[in-house]
């Protein structure tokens, strides 16, 4: 009975890893007369991912997916120097290196459609929890925020083995940095290439 439960238990629960790309910036940097904002952008995302398998082709998943951020500020300060006959100035630049943490848990509920060959193509959506944090003074607005999530994809099973490309797409409404900071904000889309491998 004992042997017999362990297929059972796979058919119902899945767990793996999931990987993939950003296919967009996840960081939004401008630049004035006072300094400016650059950033790079990590091109990977990497995390781990569990689903519950429903009846009539439904399932629920819940991914917790890490992907790193990184901005460059530079700041430019005119100091003026008095003399005695007239007055100089000079422009200081200073450069700072800044990197954070994105967490994010989509937690989405998923329906399959009829099996076509050994694809079976599928669509999910639901909400996504954000936390990230810089290094560092950094401090942010808002660390914890949410967004909605729609995607869709095709998954393979391969003996024991489901592999499942898609692309996900997620709107996050608040900008983490808020209204402090001027040539840096968080971008309100999020697309995302991923590839998930379940057992």
């Amino acid at each position: 009975m004992l042997f017999s439960a362990v297929p059972a238990f796979s058919q119902l629960v899945s767990f793996g890893f999931k990987g993939g790309v950003p296919l967009a910036d996840p960081l939004i940097s401008s630049s004035g007369g006072s300094g400016g904002t650059s950033h790079g952008v990590h091109r990977y995302v990497v995390g781990v991912t569990g689903e519950l398998h429903l009846p009539f082709g439904f399932s629920f998943e819940v991914d917790a997916l890490y992907r790193r951020l990184d901005y460059d500020t530079t700041f430019v300060t005119f100091v003026t120097t008095p003399s005695e006959f007239f007055e100089t100035t000079s422009t200081q630049v200073t450069q700072t290196h800044t990197t954070g943490n994105d967490w994010q848990f989509p937690f989405l509920a998923k329906y399959h459609f009829k099996q076509f060959a050994l694809a079976r193509p599928f669509v999910d959506g639901g909400v996504t929890f954000r936390h990230v944090n810089f290094s560092g003074a950094t401090i942010i607005s808002n660390p914890n925020t949410a967004g909605v999530t729609v995607g869709g994809g095709v998954g393979f099973k391969l003996l024991l083995l489901r592999i499942a490309p898609e692309i996900r797409y997620t709107r996050f409404p608040t900008n983490i940095f808020g209204p402090n900071y001027n040539f840096i904000r968080s971008s309100p889309n999020q697309v995302d290439f991923l590839v998930g491998l379940t057992f």
